[in-house]
């Protein structure tokens, strides 16, 4: 009897050791009054397996877009992180690095604009992933307010 109690506690303890929940939200990232337009998700490139989602976000009340790549592998793991918003006449802001949780957020007035925005994870190995909808000719997504 002992030993299936033991048996018990053990399993009990093995399932608690789940993947690490990311504490960062889009929202979180860009701050109040961001809603989010778009997302793309990351997938390995040969699993499928969901790496983590570059999202595109919007504040009406002050014209400024916002993007951030939110890790859901690797959480709270350094692997390299990218999120970038290519606003219209403006510089492009990038945010690119080792990161635990996110990259971002990038922000840049897109009121009455166009846009492109993207990123990318890469693994353990340092394999590069792009997001679904990565378009070659442009580098990422299009989209105008």
């Amino acid at each position: 009897m002992l030993a299936l109690a033991v048996g018990l506690v053990g399993a009990a303890g093995a399932t608690a050791q789940a993947a690490p929940i990311n504490p960062v939200t889009p929202q979180s990232s860009c701050g109040l009054g961001y809603v989010v337009q778009d997302q793309d998700p990351i997938r390995h490139a040969q699993t499928g397996a969901l790496l983590g989602t570059v999202y595109l976000l919007y504040n009406p009340m002050v014209g400024y877009g916002c993007t951030v790549t939110v890790k859901s592998a690797y959480v709270g793991a350094l692997t390299r992180t990218q999120v970038y918003l290519a606003a219209q006449y403006l510089p492009t802001q990038v945010d690119d690095g080792n990161r635990l949780y996110a990259a971002g957020p990038t922000r840049a007035y897109v009121k009455g604009g166009c846009v492109i925005w993207g990123g990318f994870m890469a693994d353990p190995t340092g394999t590069i992933h792009y997001h679904e909808r990565a378009n070659p000719a442009i580098g990422g997504i299009g989209t105008c307010f």
